[in-house]
């Protein structure tokens, strides 16, 4: 029986665009343009134009499109700064093991992709692959948490998702880079080894949170490009780096591991069916509230003047000081600030770089509702460790109690929109759209699909050079 990496390896290498069901093609299209929309979106911040400035600086060979750009550079700069771009609104989809995997398997695929001339058929099976590889490494650790007597006590002393997006990179790139299984098993060990640190920690010690977070996604995509081109020349990486006592798992810092949860269904249960779809631009854990609360402003037609208080309910790891921070400083703090959503949402703030720009941060009425939001505990969260399966989070419930009208509105919300196991939930494909148009600017366009849109929707039948001139033809 193979071991874990040599299975993995196989997958990896083997599967191509007919071994895609039609949901999961349709599910790498959707995550393609949500991708591409949140990189859009984030050009004009600041750590957007300093990760573009830095690509500027290194130069490379124009072999790949970057966002943002009027010049080329390559394949491993345009997968570094892409990747970042996505990761910059925190508006990108986010598997439930806490993980944003679309940044990573999207950028660092295209960027191969763009390389060698492919067409759009293996770009959307790379992004599959490579999605599948990273969520069922996700999966395969569990989450970083403490469990005492059935309860969360904490994060783990080392852990955090930066790790298991560099995988998502890694089984992308090496699928479109053609590798064979024995080069496979030396890229997973070149950037397993070599995948960023683990600093969940200290993220979530920090109320002020520096541009990258908890990791820089571009780094991510970085290290799964540079590890397949390495192995595809020839440079060896650990063997068997899956497998062991002394496995990725372990040196990453997960206390325990799930072999079924990494292995079972593979090549048939694609994880990519899994992810969900922010139509927020802040943490997923700021979600389930914010699903509550527009429900019931919706419901009852509440007014964000006539809101008096409100208490959010949240999960405990949605109780840290930068979730409960009224007046953060700055757009990666507000990302993870409840009062900052809930006021955004409020007063109907478009749902993307709008978001944070200086006249929203600053908007007296925008500080003010801020100001009459707190955070306390969700009772039915409190062991939060109930609510995993197979290492993922499929329901987390968090609520609002709003005192607006001498009376208080109270809903709880199991599941936020955008997950995809409820029809109530799952964000249709228009959805989607919209959210593409207010990230790119074009929300006033109507019902119609700017090209870059079109391109995407048309990817499965096109050469990627169509995607990425419509991507060019934006500059």
């Amino acid at each position: 029986m193979p071991g874990l990496t040599q299975q993995l390896a196989a997958f990896v290498t083997e599967t191509r665009f007919e071994h895609l069901p039609a949901a999961v093609v349709a599910e790498s299209r959707r995550l393609l343009l949500d991708t591409l929309g949140c990189a859009l979106g984030a050009v004009r911040t600041d750590s957007g134009r300093i990760a573009l400035e830095y690509v500027r600086q290194l130069g490379g060979t124009p072999d790949a499109t970057v966002i943002g750009m009027n010049a080329r550079s390559s394949a491993v700069n345009a997968a570094y700064a892409n990747a970042r771009l996505a990761n910059i609104l925190d508006a990108d989809d986010t598997f439930p093991t806490s993980t944003h995997f679309g940044n990573a398997a999207v950028f660092s695929a295209l960027a191969l992709a763009e390389k060698d001339r492919l067409h759009g058929r293996e770009l959307l099976t790379a992004i599959a692959v490579g999605f599948d590889l990273g969520a069922r490494i996700g999966s395969w650790m569990g989450a970083p948490i403490q469990i005492e007597n059935g309860r969360v006590t904490g994060w783990n002393e080392l852990g955090g998702p930066a790790g298991t997006i560099a995988w998502a990179a890694i089984g992308a790139a090496a699928n479109i880079a053609r590798l064979d299984a024995r080069q496979a098993n030396h890229a997973f060990g070149i950037g397993g080894a070599n995948s960023p640190q683990p600093t969940l920690r200290k993220w979530a010690e920090s109320v002020q949170q520096p541009m990258y977070k908890y990791a820089d996604a571009g780094w991510c995509a970085q290290v799964g490009v540079s590890a397949v081109m390495l192995a595809k020349l020839g440079s060896t990486g650990f063997k068997d780096f899956l497998d062991g006592d002394n496995a990725f798992w372990k040196t990453y810092g997960s206390p325990s591991h799930d072999d079924a949860a990494l292995v079972a269904g593979l090549g048939s249960d694609w994880q990519i069916l899994n992810t969900t779809y922010k139509p927020w631009p802040c943490c997923r854990w700021i979600h389930h509230p914010l699903t509550a609360f527009t429900r019931l402003i919706d419901e009852h037609a509440l007014a964000p003047e006539e809101i008096k208080r409100v208490v959010v309910r949240a999960n405990p790891f949605a109780l840290t000081p930068i979730f409960r921070e009224p007046h953060p400083a700055d757009m990666l703090s507000a990302e993870f600030s409840h009062a900052h959503a809930l006021a955004a949402a409020a007063y109907r703030v478009p749902a993307g770089p709008r978001w944070y720009t200086p006249q929203t941060m600053n908007d007296p009425a925008i500080s003010d509702f801020r100001a009459r939001v707190s955070v306390t505990a969700e009772p039915r969260a409190a062991n939060i460790a109930e609510w995993m399966t197979g290492g993922q989070w499929r329901g987390v419930p968090g609520g609002v109690d709003i005192h607006a009208r001498s009376q208080v509105f109270s809903a709880t919300a199991d599941y936020a929109l955008g997950d995809p196991w409820r029809e109530d939930t799952h964000l249709p494909d228009a959805a989607l759209l919209a959210k593409f148009n207010v990230m790119t600017g074009a929300d006033a366009a109507g019902d119609t699909p700017p090209a870059l849109a079109k391109a995407v929707m048309n990817i499965a039948d096109s050469p990627v050079s169509r995607l990425t001139e419509a991507l060019t033809a934006r500059r």
